[in-house]
């Protein structure tokens, strides 16, 4: 709309316009004299609606009622001076806010992105945290965590205790008494207010706050055994041939009981004529309880009698066995020879871990003849448990060398393919029979009484080296079973599921066990206890599983390369060579298994620890904290 304004001073003007409500939109003044020219101008815009509206054609209608009085209309209100400007001005303010809030939201959004960045390639990622040098020899040194962030750093002779968070020693305790220049790194044990630590001629009790000593206890003869439980420390020494002391230390009061028992001189067995041999073949091992270094004959003495301790948690277990009637079946444990690959057609693309892999099983099996003896020896078991001042004594009959570990309600009695269950009065609950035997790692080298099951809500998860079983207790009914060559290991997470420890390898490994190949492929796994299916596996991501809180690791220690060393050691029976190693820990998803990083060190560590974010390395005289942020 055109609108034509003339002015008090006599200047005229004009300009264009779209009224809003009837009125102006804005405030016009005079170019002239600048005065105040809105209100004519809304005079004029009426006179032109005004107009507008007689000009338009009328529509008649004929109605007989009285037609309604007309109503006025309505008053447009007249806006004051410099509402327009006022506006505009409000208008130009909140498109400011609006810029101003765009751009601090953007500017967010990339600190977010920047800081999402930062912890995806650097914050997650394990950071050195702390790092110092032990004093000579460094395999004297024992290092794990306390709780809060503290390491236990211990010798046979000193005990210091860092802190992480404040970045100091808290105290550091000389040990009294006096201790050998070889000795081993000393037995450690942390409960909540103290720190044991048995060097070997003595266990001492130290508080976790001050250093303090607050309890000395010494060992008679020579330290046989430290082992720890959740509610006492057994500590079982041997005075001479037949005498052994068993300290049971109660770790809340310190109580402490002394049981001095006798125990049966050592036996020895003379094979006979009709225990010989195959030709070539030496025994293993597993023939009998113990072979001493020097016995590597099967017709030279041999030991028949054993006697053994294990803490059972509220009570002292001796395992007493006797060998009554050897005998040993020698079975095929390397894959008979086949088509050699090292002939005519042998060329640059054949495979050199398959050629050697040919001719060192060629050099063991003509050392050995290929075959490895199972031991089937008829042994006489007890099982006398202390209880009191006399011992409840279990006693039977079982083929195959046994092993007795302890769990929390149960124990257990292994011997070749047989499981027999007790519980802690020493009452026989059930017997079971196996796929496979245990591996002879759990009966010849395993000081720790390590077992091959854990116990949860119920139930036994036991292993051999083929069959992971659920079986009820106390009744001993089969749940679920799951095929799996070389379980090593099973534990349960704070919910209650299953982690297992194990290898890619075939039924075939376990009968040709003396095969000398490339080792099989590592295998975590994680397992719904109640029905014994695989909720993830994942492969080359750790040869063990440790959890720690809400955290999972997979550990793997190798030897680098070398291949050709080992296998050629191997099959002619000589100590390994020393070489180098590397050491990978690997951070999983515990919902997926995925890999989230993975900490590499071209060389193996000494000792070590986790403790949530955080783990601690021991390589040779240097100790290493390291952590890692988690959002």
């Amino acid at each position: 709309m055109t609108i034509k304004v003339q002015c008090d001073c006599g200047t005229r003007y004009s300009f264009e316009v779209e009224p809003r409500d009837g009125v102006m939109p804005f405030r016009v003044n005079c170019p002239a004299c600048n005065a105040d020219g809105t209100e004519a101008a809304n005079r004029i815009i009426a006179q032109n609606m005004e107009a507008e509206l007689k000009a338009q054609p009328r529509l008649r209608v004929q109605v007989t009622a009285a037609a309604p009085a007309q109503r006025p209309l309505p008053q447009i209100p007249k806006p004051a001076p410099g509402d327009s400007l006022q506006r505009i001005k409000a208008e130009a303010r909140r498109m400011r806010r609006i810029v101003w809030t765009a751009a601090g939201v953007l500017l967010i959004l990339l600190g977010l992105l920047g800081a999402w960045g930062w912890y995806l390639w650097v914050g997650s990622k394990p950071r050195l945290e702390f790092s110092m040098k032990l004093p000579d020899p460094p395999e004297r040194w024992r290092v794990q965590f306390l709780e809060g962030g503290r390491i236990v750093l211990a010798s046979a002779d000193r005990v210091t205790v860092h802190d992480l968070h404040a970045g100091k020693d808290l105290w550091s305790t000389a040990l009294p008494g006096e201790t050998e220049s070889n000795a081993r790194p000393p037995q450690v044990l942390a409960d909540r207010q103290s720190l044991w630590v048995c060097p070997g001629d003595q266990v001492f009790r130290l508080d976790s706050k001050t250093g303090e000593v607050k309890l000395t206890v010494p060992i008679s003869g020579l330290l046989a055994g430290f082992t720890p439980t959740a509610s006492n420390l057994l500590v079982v020494s041997a005075t001479d041939l037949t005498r052994r002391v068993a300290v049971q230390i109660d770790l809340s009061s310190g109580e402490i009981s002394t049981q001095t028992i006798e125990v049966p001189r050592a036996q020895k067995y003379v094979a006979s004529d009709r225990d010989e041999l195959p030709p070539n073949v030496r025994p293993t091992a597993g023939v009998l309880l113990a072979v001493a270094t020097e016995e590597r004959k099967f017709n030279k003495p041999l030991d028949a009698m054993s006697s053994e301790f294990i803490s059972a948690g509220q009570n002292l277990v001796e395992l007493r066995v006797k060998l009554l009637e050897p005998k040993v079946t020698w079975v095929q444990a390397i894959k008979p020879r086949g088509p050699s690959l090292i002939n005519e057609k042998t060329t640059a693309s054949t495979s050199a871990a398959a050629v050697e892999e040919e001719v060192f099983n060629d050099i063991k099996r003509s050392r050995t003849g290929g075959v490895k003896g199972i031991d089937e020896s008829l042994y006489d078991v007890r099982l006398r448990r202390w209880q009191g001042a006399a011992p409840v004594e279990w006693q039977g009959e079982v083929t195959g060398l046994p092993g007795f570990f302890a769990l929390q309600t149960v124990d257990l009695l292994t011997a070749g393919k047989s499981l027999i269950v007790f519980d802690k009065q020493n009452h026989k609950l059930f017997e079971a029979q196996l796929s496979y035997p245990i591996n002879e790692q759990f009966i010849t080298n395993n000081p720790g009484h390590v077992a091959p099951a854990a116990e949860r809500a119920g139930a036994l998860y036991f292993f051999d080296e083929g069959v992971l079983t659920a079986l009820s207790l106390p009744e001993g009914q089969v749940q679920w079973r799951l095929t799996s060559i070389g379980i090593s290991r099973v534990q349960f997470d704070a919910d209650g599921l299953l982690y297992v420890d194990t290898t890619a390898a075939a039924p075939e490994d376990i009968q040709y066990s003396e095969q000398i190949k490339a080792p099989p492929a590592s295998v975590l796994m994680k397992v719904d206890p109640r029905t014994g299916k695989i909720l993830w596996q994942v492969q080359h991501l750790g040869q063990h599983c440790i959890l720690s809180g809400k955290y999972l690791y997979g550990m793997s220690e190798n030897v680098n390369g070398m291949a050709l060393l080992m296998g050629l050691a191997e099959a002619v029976n000589s100590p390994r060579p020393d070489t180098p190693g590397y050491l990978h820990i690997h951070r999983l998803d515990p919902a997926t298994g995925e890999e989230m990083w993975d900490f590499y060190r071209e060389k193996l560590a000494d000792d070590g620890d986790f403790q949530q974010n955080r783990f601690v390395l021991r390589f040779g005289k240097e100790v290493q904290a390291w952590k890692f942020l988690d959002l």
